[in-house]
């Protein structure tokens, strides 16, 4: 065998090593029909992988197969990888990817300089998770705009979170508040674009009226959460978190992760979906992007008393002026 594909399998290997959170061979057994020493000798590079094991295996661990070739683009664009999952059903490989990403989440919280910036123009997900009735909106929006053929009457009642996605809730928001250091930026229109889903909905009756009441109720407690985060400046973990309300609108929710050797960064698209890269110049430049933007942004954490009284006094209004319950 020539020795090419030995080099371009050993790059494979070390981009594989990087993404995968646990033993390599184990997570390749996961993906793969091969018996252990097949894997084996594909990682010694005494066999090649086939092309469809390079597909698999590059498609389930975030792996650009542009990134094995030395081709530079003169346009210095980084990888991204667009990741959208089927919300109108949860599949193994959904709950083996949502594990993975936790497993990375925890291994760069053991790290003390690990960082988290969030700029929100809606709810991250580990927000959302701590109000799922909210959460269920969110779904209930994608499915509204993509599950175009669900058998099942599309309703906010008949929205579920499967019992298996549920349980890896506590380890993703565990990892997430054990980060060193982490800062959201708020659009300051991130609420009143939530109200506005809601009511849409509430309006072509996929949302019942005792369900609205609930999701005001829901609502409240969002307020009271963030509140409550702002006021401590720090998670129930002792780890710092500040929050800023941006006096400029953005066009999605960006965020990035960096601790030591991982550097993720994603940008939303499609509401639930993302473009993610797990390059670190990527990463660095979605860091400098969220941290220019502390520049035109209030804090409202810590000691800033007076603006955090009024931002969510601001947004306790707009909830009773604007959210409709005929």
């Amino acid at each position: 065998m020539s020795h090419d594909w030995r080099k371009l399998q050993e790059k494979f290997i070390a981009l594989m090593k990087g993404k995968s959170a646990g033993n390599l061979a184990q997570t390749i057994a996961e993906l793969l029909p091969l018996e252990k020493e097949a894997i084996y000798r594909r990682l010694r590079a005494d066999v090649p992988f086939s092309f469809s094991e390079y597909v698999t295996l590059s498609s389930q661990l975030g792996i650009s197969l542009d990134s094995l070739t030395d081709f530079t683009s003169p346009y210095r664009s980084q990888s991204f990888q667009l990741h959208i999952r089927d919300y109108s059903q949860f599949t193994p490989v959904d709950l083996y990817m949502s594990e993975s990403y936790i497993k990375v989440i925890h291994r760069a919280a053991d790290n003390p300089y690990s960082e988290f910036g969030i700029a929100a123009n809606t709810l991250p997900l580990h927000i959302s998770l701590l109000h799922l009735p909210l959460y269920r909106v969110y779904i209930l929006k994608w499915r509204y705009q993509f599950d175009m053929n669900s058998e099942q009457p599309l309703h906010y009642l008949n929205i579920k979170v499967p019992p298996e996605e549920e349980a890896t809730y506590a380890g993703y928001l565990e990892g997430i508040q054990r980060i060193k250091y982490t800062y959201f930026i708020w659009d300051s229109n991130f609420l009143m674009s939530l109200i506005n889903d809601i009511n849409y909905f509430y309006e072509i009756q996929l949302i019942d009226k005792e369900s609205m009441y609930l999701l005001k109720q829901e609502m409240e407690r969002l307020l009271n959460t963030l509140e409550y985060y702002a006021d401590r400046d720090i998670y129930n973990t002792e780890n710092k978190v500040e929050m800023y309300i941006s006096l400029l609108n953005f066009d999605t929710t960006y965020n990035y992760l960096s601790s030591g050797d991982i550097h993720v960064s994603m940008s939303t698209v499609y509401g639930l979906g993302a473009y993610t890269s797990l390059e670190k110049e990527a990463c660095d430049s979605m860091k400098k992007w969220i941290q220019g933007l502390k520049k035109t942004s209030t804090l409202i954490s810590g000691i800033s008393q007076l603006d955090r009284i009024r931002f969510f006094k601001q947004q306790r209004e707009l909830l009773e002026q604007h959210f409709k319950i005929d």
